[in-house]
């Protein structure tokens, strides 16, 4: 039987499913990671109830490597190296086998079970008085978020795919379908929509805000790691759902509330109010120490003042990394599992199996700053040369060393698995502006912010076409800087002095402007093209989020809104093609010019 649980246990039991890197100067616990999910005879206070979530969130990190695969090998940005074997061949090309393990979807499943032990077993003990209201709720949104994120990943790979929400013992069960029928994905979508929308949606609460002679939070700090980035963001998840779903302005409601988190917490009294979760002329941009010279881009895991800081940053403070990540899990060098990414994308210690495709590359040099450099810069931050090959480095900054990008010790392979920052959650914004008709929202939260667009005058060039900042327009701002739309778009950027005003949206510009970009053609919005917004919104969302888990479901999204499979059936052709390999090119683009050719297999 397993121990009764301390807190400073469950820090312990953290350590070994890898949550944190802490060393502690005592004896690790003596009980096997999987323990903390495994525990069907031990839900016996929030202590164990705490050990369930957290070794739920130890699971996930096994299937880091299944999500990255899945997601961008299957689209357009990524393709095999030589060293790929042909399980990764088949699915750039599209011609899965049935023994291919990556299309497998039992490592999800198991997950899911995990969960739903958990939740059941919550269920138990809160009507048993084994753990209060309050904690129940907490954990039990927490784990049904999780589980809803699996199955929307399960959906977006497979389609259709069983509903199950008992704790079966494996998943062979999932074989009878006459128990476990085959869910379409609207239906699916439907079902996970009414499992958290009246769930608790905030995060937990703060271990300082706990009173009581016992600190029962999951959300506190320990050595220096803020747990918070840990837990998946409620609203976010339901925001997607909705997305997907075609429920824009609902899905609008859930990322406008996470966009302002910063601004309610600080009540517009604080830097974080105006930055946090929104792409800003402040942090993180593309910007050169000397203008018109290439050569000095910031180019630093540790400067704020650079984009590249976003994926790689140790040092900097806690305020400006809560700007941009929303939800991240990290990888210790002490601890299993092991980073999957290095073996995925490193061509030092690791076996380069994923790169960069050519259209990728090509659709980064495409594109014009507003310096005049004829190429997005953000391409050159996310792939580097090394080696004299293109080697994807968004999930390696914390693996190389910053100037050298060697690895800093080859048997310390930490890392992070982002998941979810403040520029994706904007895009997403932005798409649910733009497919409920707000197209001159949807082109300020993606390329020039809230100020510069509903200023008076735009698209006339009021501000200087170098300037990513407010600028000239009329000193009182009383009436123009805010987009005056119905909740949720309503969104207020002025900045104005006599009278005073810093509303929340006056720092955002959108990430095209942060990478210093040209403007989006204007006829976007003066035109009120839908569909033009919506192709520059996922175009910008491959140049900003590329590697980070969210192309294949970008992708695929706009192809189902559209019914028009040859949406993704183009741009996997171009890959391939890009690449040289015509011949899968051309059975690529047929077999995903039907629906059911955009999903993989399903078989237990």
């Amino acid at each position: 039987m397993m121990k009764r649980f301390s807190y400073t246990t469950i820090n312990k039991i953290l350590l070994l499913v890898g949550l944190f890197s802490v060393l502690s100067c005592k004896k690790i616990l003596d009980v096997p990671p999987q323990s903390a999910v495994d525990i069907t005879q031990n839900y016996r206070d929030v202590y164990d109830a705490n050990a369930a979530v957290i070794g739920i969130y130890g699971k996930l990190l096994t299937i880091a490597d299944r999500y990255i695969v899945l997601n961008e090998l299957r689209a357009d940005l990524a393709s095999p190296t030589a060293n790929a074997d042909r399980y990764l061949q088949e699915l750039s090309n599209h011609n899965v086998s049935a023994d291919n393990p990556w299309a497998d979807a039992r490592p999800f499943y198991n997950i899911i079970l995990n969960c739903n032990d958990a939740m059941k077993n919550f269920d138990i003990m809160v009507q048993q008085s084994k753990m209060t209201r309050d904690e129940y709720r907490q954990r039990y949104a927490d784990v049904a978020a999780i589980r809803a994120w699996l199955y929307l990943q399960l959906g977006i790979h497979f389609g259709q795919v069983p509903y199950v929400t008992d704790p079966l013992e494996t998943t062979d069960a999932l074989k009878d379908e006459s128990k476990y029928p085959r869910l379409p994905f609207n239906d699916l979508l439907d079902k996970l929509i009414a499992s958290l929308k009246d769930q608790y949606l905030d995060a937990y609460p703060t271990s300082s805000s706990i009173t009581g002679a016992t600190n029962t939070s999951l959300n506190t700090t320990v050595d220096g790691y803020p747990t918070s980035f840990f837990f998946i963001n409620k609203r976010c998840i339901l925001g997607d759902l909705y997305l997907w779903r075609g429920r824009y302005t609902d899905a609008a409601a859930m990322y406008r509330y996470v966009t302002e988190t910063g601004y309610r917490n600080e009540g517009g009294a604080g830097n974080t109010s105006f930055w946090q979760y929104k792409p800003n002329y402040n942090n993180f941009n593309i910007v050169y120490s000397k203008a018109g010279d290439e050569r000095t881009l910031i180019d630093d895991n540790n400067n704020v003042a650079g984009w590249r800081a976003i994926f790689g940053s140790s040092s900097l403070s806690q305020t400006d990394v809560n700007s941009e990540w929303i939800w991240y899990l990290p990888f210790d060098k002490n601890f299993k599992p092991v980073n999957p990414f290095i073996d995925l994308f490193s061509n030092q210690s690791g076996r380069y199996l994923i790169t960069a495709s050519k259209l990728a590359l090509n659709n980064w040099n495409n594109q014009t700053q507003r310096n005049g450099f004829p190429y997005d810069a953000r391409g050159r931050l996310s792939v580097r040369t090394i080696n004299g090959q293109p080697v994807i480095a968004k999930q390696l900054y914390y693996y190389l060393d910053g100037t050298s990008l060697l690895p800093v010790n080859v048997l310390q392979r930490q890392g992070r698995w982002l998941l979810y920052r403040g520029a994706t959650l904007n895009l997403r914004f932005a798409e649910a502006a733009c497919r409920d008709s707000y197209v001159d929202v949807a082109y300020a939260l993606t390329n020039v912010g809230v100020s510069r667009v509903f200023d008076g005058a735009w698209p006339n060039p009021v501000v200087a076409a170098t300037s990513t900042a407010p600028g000239n327009v009329p000193t009182d701002k009383t009436n123009i800087q805010q987009t005056k739309k119905p909740a949720p778009y309503d969104l207020d950027g002025r900045n104005g002095d006599v009278p005073y005003y810093r509303a929340p949206w006056h720092r955002q510009i959108g990430s095209r402007s942060r990478a210093n970009l040209v403007d989006l053609p204007s006829t976007l919005v003066t035109g009120i093209d839908i569909t033009g917004m919506e192709n520059a919104i996922i175009d910008e969302a491959g140049l900003e989020t590329a590697y980070e888990g969210n192309r294949w479901g970008d992708l695929l999204r706009v192809a189902l809104r559209r019914n028009d499979p040859s949406y993704i059936a183009n741009k996997i052709s171009d890959k391939l093609n890009a690449d040289g390999n015509s011949g899968a090119a051309s059975a690529a683009k047929s077999k995903l010019s039907s629906v059911n050719g955009l999903y993989l297999p399903l078989k237990f």
